[in-house]
């Protein structure tokens, strides 16, 4: 099941995204999706977040600019993927500053947004196999999997060390211990789960995970080893 959210403030446009998912889902019975229509920036901002896996904004906007909106939710959501709807390409090269998969030109006709939609969805199973979905008491945050470095236990608090940044959310290590058993993940030790694609070095009780000094546990460190050795080696 795919949710896209859908930015536009025209009832024309609105209608036409309505038809021509109709019109896909059609002649693709497999294609199962859900979808909201918002017609301004803030109403798609400021809703309880809904974990969208596509998203078209409109960029000329009554309130704000797309850009702007996209600015916002990739604050909290670094995943969902944005295709840009405007009758100006030259707005749309902004997208890509917000890592924007694409953009769509108005007027809209379908067999162009068919085969742009088609290419989207191929993304989107793909990016749904690697997205970890944390929540908190205010916010849905979903991060690549590719980007988490290790998950730090303190009590019931997780914090998610990912390349750029850190995500703190409630539960257990144990329960995305298991979520990421088979994403080349392991622990060294009762409070670390670590990604092993970013092990630099490991020296005595002490691993280096990209350029972060964590402890190995004496009763972590045999497990640890033998799985870091297979993910280096080339078994996992």
């Amino acid at each position: 099941m795919i949710k896209i959210g859908i930015l536009e403030d025209e009832k024309l446009y609105q209608e036409q995204f309505r038809q021509f998912l109709k019109k896909y889902q059609q002649a693709n019975p497999d294609f199962q999706y859900t979808a909201e229509i918002f017609d301004t920036g803030e109403r798609l901002l400021f809703q309880p977040y809904q974990d969208f896996d596509l998203l078209f904004l409109d960029i000329q906007l009554p309130d704000m600019l797309g850009i702007d909106v996209a600015r916002k939710i990739r604050a909290k959501d670094e995943n969902v993927c944005i295709v840009f709807v405007t009758n100006l390409s030259q707005y749309a090269i902004d997208g890509y500053t917000v890592n924007a998969y694409d953009y769509i030109l108005k007027p809209l006709l379908y067999p162009a947004f068919e085969v742009k939609f088609k290419r989207i969805l191929k993304v989107l199973s793909h990016k749904q196999e690697r997205i970890l979905t944390l929540k908190t008491k205010q916010e849905v945050f979903r991060i690549d999997i590719g980007n988490l470095l290790y998950v730090e236990s303190e009590g019931h608090h997780l914090y998610f060390h990912t390349v750029d940044r850190c995500y703190e959310a409630w539960g257990t290590l144990s329960k995305y211990e298991q979520e990421l058993s088979t994403a080349f993940f392991c622990r060294c030790n009762a409070c670390y789960l670590v990604n092993l694609r970013y092990v630099d070095s490991v020296k005595g009780a002490l691993v280096m995970v990209h350029g972060r000094e964590l402890t190995v546990s004496q009763t972590k460190r045999k497990r640890f080893m033998a799985q870091l050795a297979r993910y280096k080696g080339g078994v996992l």
